[in-house]
């Protein structure tokens, strides 16, 4: 009786470990303009080593601390004025529209509304594809959110081998107007 006690008990502290994605092992970030909350684990990327983008500016970049052949999944955060004004939603469709010719190699796999804490709704696009000819496919999960007269475009580029995204899709909507 004692050894299925036991055995119980390390079953169910070894179900406590989670992966460093998982809502019980986030903290909340606040920067400038938002606050979202990310994996305590992942780390800021210094600015110098990120590129320019195309439009904005690069408002947070993370990065996992996990290597898995050779890639670590990270996230960014791009923040730019709007020139019109534009819903949430209406900013990711059109970026979205925008994306798919950018990138190589692209493959949609899902297209889903999400409701961030406001009530404010954007549509989140899951796809897989490469930067350029030279890097690896990697999955993406991308949303925009409008926060008065600036919008934050979201990304998280993921490893392939990166099953269910729910982990992620969830983080992204604690992000919230400052």
């Amino acid at each position: 009786m004692n050894k299925i006690i036991i055995l119980g008990c390390l079953l169910f502290l070894t179900s406590c470990g989670t992966t460093d994605t998982s809502v019980n092992n986030t903290a909340p970030f606040v920067w400038e303009g938002f606050s979202i909350n990310i994996p305590k684990s992942w780390i800021t990327v210094d600015k110098a080593a990120l590129p320019t983008p195309k439009n904005g500016s690069i408002a947070l970049a993370l990065t996992s601390t996990d290597i898995v052949s050779g890639y670590s999944n990270n996230m960014s955060i791009i923040k730019e004025k709007m020139t019109e004004a534009m819903t949430s939603k209406k900013y990711s469709i059109v970026n979205y529209a925008l994306t798919t010719g950018e990138y190589k190699e692209f493959t949609k796999l899902n297209e889903a509304t999400i409701t961030f804490g406001d009530k404010d709704t954007s549509n989140l696009y899951t796809f897989e594809a490469k930067y350029n000819i030279n890097t690896p496919k990697q999955k993406f999960l991308q949303t925009a959110k409008v926060c008065g007269d600036t919008v934050y475009l979201m990304t998280f580029g993921l490893g392939l081998t990166t099953g269910a995204t729910t982990k992620y899709e969830d983080l992204i909507k604690t992000f919230t107007c400052k």
